[in-house]
């Protein structure tokens, strides 16, 4: 290729110069996506937890007392499994019960409220969802659900917060029903 006098074609310095300024958009695009999508998943999670808690809140008043069955929330096949079972959390009997959704059908509806299942601690068997969780029959029922890449739990229509722990790349949070 002939280059006559007087044309000219880009330095070695600028074309640096443009693959420096793409590489730093792209970072910038990547980080900016990254946050949307968990903020989406986290979104979801809570979602599925307001609608979980006014359905148990709906079987209460209908029926005098909470559901009577700790349980996942979610559908049975909401948590599939990733070779350390099917739980939403670390011990094996977290997970969806069909009893308790027996007792929610007339409450929730066809379609039960998914929450996110991106496991929070690679360290633990399994913390990932959203559970119904009975600490006493009387006195105590919980919803907990796990929310990524934050370390502050959100507001909630389910209850008040009552406890917050931090667990690898998010935050468990727990909100009281009664």
């Amino acid at each position: 290729m002939v280059i006559k006098r007087g044309q000219k074609g880009f330095t070695i310095v600028e074309l640096l110069i443009v693959v420096v300024v793409i590489g730093i958009l792209a970072a910038i695009v990547t980080v900016a996506y990254t946050g949307i999508t968990t903020q989406a998943k986290n979104a979801k999670t809570l979602a599925a937890v307001n609608s979980w808690a006014a359905a148990i809140q709906l079987y209460r008043a209908e029926n005098g007392s909470f559901p009577t069955s700790n349980s996942c929330l979610g559908s049975t096949t909401t948590y599939p499994d990733t070779g350390n079972g099917v739980f939403c959390w670390d011990v094996t009997y977290w997970d969806v019960k069909t009893a308790f959704l027996n007792q929610m059908a007339p409450y929730i509806g066809s379609t039960y409220p998914e929450p996110d299942i991106t496991d929070i601690d690679s360290s633990a068997t399994n913390r990932r969802g959203a559970f119904y969780h009975i600490v006493n029959a009387a006195t105590d029922h919980r919803i907990r659900a796990i929310f990524s890449g934050t370390s502050t739990c959100p507001s909630s229509s389910a209850g008040a917060l009552i406890a917050t722990n931090t667990y690898g790349s998010g935050v468990y949070c727990q909100y009281q029903l009664d």
